[in-house]
């Protein structure tokens, strides 16, 4: 009777050994591993899908950062006689007054216009026909302009693809 013992304990230890803990676990309704791999793999998709938000939303930041820095041209007085920047570069800037969205997606901020046509060469077919603007003393090239904030975001994600320096400007 003993030696039967014996046999049924070694038995009943190999059959645990062998069909693993993921039986015991079913048997006392845990989690066995085929769950706990399934978690793990959603929680990675649920990381990398919060890693490409952060990623969009650290541009908008930046964007915003960026956009307290720039201020709006003054108006000149009467007596002030403005002299348009095309005229000596050969360079078309579209007035700040002429923009007629909100949103603006901004793939540079360039001092002279070399760097602006260059730029223009650079960022051709992303989106829209790139455009430049003067304010605060640069040359900003747009590449596509928007009525919402989600337009833009969505531009910009599909912009970071060939340009990933570029950010959403806000106009005033």
């Amino acid at each position: 009777m003993n030696m039967d013992r014996k046999i049924l304990a070694v038995l009943a230890l190999t059959m645990a050994l062998t069909t693993g803990c993921d039986w015991i676990r079913a048997k006392l309704d845990m989690p066995t591993s085929e769950d706990i791999a399934k978690k793990k793999e959603l929680i990675a998709q649920k990381e990398a899908a919060e890693k490409a938000a952060a990623a969009v939303a650290d541009s908008l930041v930046a964007a915003d950062s960026t956009l307290q820095q720039v201020s709006p041209e003054p108006v000149p007085s009467k007596s002030e006689v403005q002299k348009p920047e095309t005229a000596s570069s050969g360079l078309n800037l579209t007035p700040r007054s002429n923009l007629d969205k909100t949103y603006y997606i901004i793939v540079g901020a360039f001092k002279t216009d070399e760097l602006v046509k260059a730029s223009f060469r650079q960022h051709e077919g992303i989106l829209e026909t790139p455009f430049a603007f003067s304010g605060n003393g640069l040359k900003y090239v747009a590449i596509g302009g928007y009525a919402t904030l989600e337009e833009a975001r969505a531009a910009l994600y599909q912009a970071h693809q060939k340009a990933p320096d570029a950010w959403v400007w806000k106009k005033k």
